[in-house]
């Protein structure tokens, strides 16, 4: 289990725990995160694509932003019913001017909106001035009036605008999509055309992707069985909602509680009549500890 901002730093911490805790092929990994560096959520999605045969990734809560992008890596997502991803747009630094948006689809939103507007004055204008002057005016001069009117109302916005600022945005909004080609190359979970679906059409940062709208994008998705929800429900809201970026991140490898949860169901022959386990058999919440980044306090880490 992973919980917390995904950083460099962090990924590396990780990458080094997954190293040493390491027993098998097959992976079910708790991913609960508000994001962060899509760099550190590559980092960690081949690094797990290249020491497990059957990656699986648990949406058991908040996965947005960086987590989606990492989700992308794993063979199969399943969901709990809290679970939930967000779209790949990337958030970037406000400047002072006409780009100063939170999600890097804002600048291509605002220019089409410039784009869309400009147009229908242009057409409106010529309209206009054709119709008033009873024919007297020609198209051609009503186009170059229709121009000039057009320049001294949209000219000023057009110019506080920074090409190279927007050839950065630009390009920094390759990023989420440029990794999540490289993810989906080794089991193409994702459907085709949903990473430009994720990266460029939602129309909000914090749109919510429940295991419905899911199903639509990625190929191998499920819900979690009885023992993956026991799992979640043991831990509780470590598994659900994201550490404070302050507090730093948790990791924790949950494996033996797994093992028990998946016998007990395997005894008890349903998921309506499990039985409650011993509080030796997993951590409770303030067994967990937190790793904030540069100090020297405990770690723990989830997987």
């Amino acid at each position: 289990m992973y919980n917390g901002t995904l950083d460099r730093g962090p990924d590396l911490k990780f990458i080094e725990f997954v190293s040493e805790e390491q027993k098998a092929q097959e992976l079910l990994f708790i991913l609960v995160t508000q994001g962060g560096s899509p760099d550190a959520a590559y980092k960690i999605g081949r690094y797990l694509q290249s020491r497990y045969t059957h990656p699986r990734i648990y949406i058991s809560g908040l996965c947005k932003s960086a987590g989606t992008l990492l989700a992308i890596a794993g063979e199969e997502l399943i969901f709990s019913p809290y679970g939930e991803l967000g779209p790949l747009d990337i958030q970037m630094t406000k400047t002072d001017n006409i780009a100063s948006l939170d999600s890097g689809l804002n600048i291509s939103e605002a220019f089409m909106t410039l784009e869309g507007r400009a147009k229908d004055t242009f057409h409106m204008l010529i309209q206009e001035i054709v119709s008033a002057s009873d024919g007297v005016i020609s198209f051609l001069t009503a186009s170059h009036s229709a121009s000039e009117i057009l320049t001294s109302l949209y000219g000023p916005i057009f110019a506080r605008i920074d090409p190279e600022e927007v050839g950065s945005r630009a390009r920094a909004m390759r990023i989420g999509e440029d990794y999540g080609k490289r993810l989906n190359d080794k089991f193409k979970n994702l459907k085709p055309d949903s990473l430009d679906t994720l990266s460029q059409t939602y129309s909000s940062h914090g749109f919510v992707i429940d295991m419905l709208e899911a199903v639509s994008l990625f190929g191998n998705v499920r819900e979690a069985n009885a023992a993956e929800k026991a799992l979640v429900d043991k831990c509780g809201y470590v598994c659900r909602l994201p550490q404070p970026s302050e507090q730093g991140f948790i990791q924790q490898n949950l494996t033996e509680v797994y093992e028990k949860l998946v016998e007990k169901e395997s005894n008890n022959g349903t998921s309506g009549e499990r039985e409650q386990f011993d509080a030796q058999e997993a951590p409770d919440k303030e067994d967990y500890q937190y790793k904030s980044d540069g100090s020297d306090s405990q770690e723990t880490i989830a997987t």
